[in-house]
């Protein structure tokens, strides 16, 4: 009886499971837009194959002198749909975005560039923010001896607070 009830217990988790998993897999797949632009397709069929455009605006007609075109810009996939003055695509031109991706490429770049992070000591760290204001005090009681006794008046700098 007991092995019983635990395999209806089983295929009931499994079946739950699986159920959600699918919804799960439906749900993502419609959210994704993977459309294509392809020359002469008006503005409702570029927003139905790539969904609603990040930007729209109108842009100086590149064959007229004076006119004004209809542009819509995706950024994610980093696409711009130019129309021509018939209202229709005339070009496709990849745009460069600041995607999340190069922007944390950046972020790490500086980080590099900047040395390694500063080491959290429990102790330490929280010393030296409450006796800052002591070493900011001796920084300008030394920029003001310095200044009297000759060796040039300039506006001192401070240190990181939690600099040690």
């Amino acid at each position: 009886m007991r092995l019983e009830l635990s395999m209806i217990t089983m295929r009931t988790f499994l079946a739950g499971a699986g159920g959600g998993l699918l919804a799960l897999l439906l749900v993502g797949c419609s959210t994704t837009k993977s459309g294509s632009l392809s020359p002469g397709m008006t503005p409702p069929q570029t927003v139905q194959s790539m969904g609603e455009p990040d930007l729209k605006d109108d842009i100086a007609d590149p064959n007229h002198n004076g006119a004004t075109v209809l542009r819509y810009v995706w950024l994610e996939p980093g696409k711009a749909a130019i129309f021509g003055s018939d209202n229709r695509l005339a070009s496709v031109q990849d745009v460069e975005t600041n995607t999340k991706l190069k922007v944390e490429e950046q972020a790490h770049a500086e980080a590099v560039a900047s040395g390694p992070p500063q080491r959290f000591d429990p102790i330490e760290t929280p010393l030296d923010y409450i006796f800052y204001p002591v070493k900011a005090g001796a920084v300008y009681f030394g920029a003001g001896v310095n200044c009297v006794a000759g060796g040039g008046c300039q506006k001192p700098v401070l240190p990181n607070p939690s600099s040690g």
